[in-house]
């Protein structure tokens, strides 16, 4: 009888996700304390007022979650990882994101719930962080959205007025403003994209993560914009049109954000390389789907959560580990992308018919 002798893999894993949650952490706080700045900036006229709002729902929603996870581990009569600060970690990081994904007009209550229902429906009824489904954090956002949308309704943000340039209204943006995150945005996380590039690098290279998930979404996102923006602009002789709408699908809204702390997120993300190309891909195209023809002018939300419930599957269904299947899914990602494009984008012309062709031809 052969013995092969290893190490633990749980004790590696266990570091190893420790080391992921408390890199997170760092830049959750790091975004947080940008946010509350910029809401400062934003408002000369009354530094305080948005700042201190922005702070509060951050500290709440972090204080909550923990709150709920130390009362359930009571009920089950285990809180030993709550005796040293690393127990809070992970239900810390739960709360600040939820509260970074709600408007600076979200009510406490509303905040308290969605922190609620998505650290115990969605994370604690599974059996705690590694065996949920779908991400908790969405899951609360999800319900306070459909729950609670009078009250966290948001108008004139760069998403909206996009919308409204496509149908023929005369916007301006201003550059600068969309870079620093001076615009009204659908959640308070929807900040300076250069604090959120600078962090996204910092992750990567960390190993938080994984380009292979974050990288083909934003790179499928441009792609997308880009043919929606060439069909609907360009076309017409007007570039800069073209550029405007690249530059407000990428650069504000959630793409960043989701790119940064959710998309990545490795409880509910798939496993092998291909899937978690396919899982981008899906993700990009169904939130630009939702952008384009959908009431809601975001729809990162419910993409991810879609990218959740379809993980166990393409992780069963997608070839992976060898060179040939890898550049099959990248030709036939890329394809797809590039379709959905041309699609979307006709489709906003009200060439109907010619997409249901180009389709009957694909097919």
């Amino acid at each position: 009888m052969n013995f092969i002798t290893k190490k633990a893999p749980i004790v590696n894993n266990s570091q190893r996700s420790f080391k992921r949650s408390f890199t997170l952490h760092f830049s959750l706080i790091v975004t947080s304390i940008v946010t509350v700045v910029l809401k400062a900036l934003s408002n000369l006229d009354n530094p305080g007022e948005l700042a201190v709002r922005a702070f509060f729902m951050i500290l709440i929603g972090a204080l909550v979650s923990v709150i709920v996870e130390v009362v359930y581990a009571y009920s089950e009569k285990d809180i030993t990882k709550f005796k040293d600060y690393k127990g809070y970690v992970n239900p810390i990081n739960t709360g600040i994101l939820i509260a970074l994904l709600l408007p600076s007009v979200t009510p406490i209550y509303v905040l308290i719930l969605a922190v609620f229902v998505g650290v115990y429906a969605g994370k604690l009824v599974f059996g705690g962080y590694g065996f949920y489904i779908f991400n908790p954090v969405l899951v609360g956002v999800l319900f306070a959205q459909l729950s609670f949308g009078a009250q966290l309704a948001v108008f004139d943000t760069p998403l909206q007025l996009l919308k409204e340039a496509l149908n023929g209204a005369t916007v301006n943006f201003n550059v600068l403003d969309l870079f620093v995150g001076n615009y009204e945005a659908v959640a308070i996380g929807s900040t300076s994209v250069i604090l959120l590039s600078i962090i996204f690098i910092y992750l990567l290279v960390s190993k938080v993560i994984d380009f292979r998930i974050s990288g083909t979404f934003l790179i499928s996102v441009l792609i997308i914009s880009f043919g929606i923006g060439f069909i609907n602009y360009y076309v017409s002789g007007d570039f800069s049109g073209v550029f405007d709408y690249v530059l407000v699908n990428m650069i504000t809204g959630l793409t960043f954000f989701g790119a940064v702390f959710l998309i990545s997120e490795t409880v509910s993300s798939p496993t092998s390389r291909e899937t978690k190309i396919v899982y981008a891909v899906v993700i990009a195209v169904l939130m630009m789907t939702v952008r384009v023809l959908g009431d809601n002018t975001e729809g990162l939300i419910f993409a991810i959560l879609f990218g959740n419930m379809i993980t166990p599957f393409i992780n069963r269904t997608v070839q992976r580990s060898n060179k040939k299947t890898l550049i099959k899914t990248l030709v036939i990602s890329f394809v797809f992308v590039l379709f959905t494009s041309i699609a979307l984008g006709m489709i906003l012309q009200g060439k109907v018919e010619e997409v249901y062709a180009l389709v009957g031809g694909v097919l």
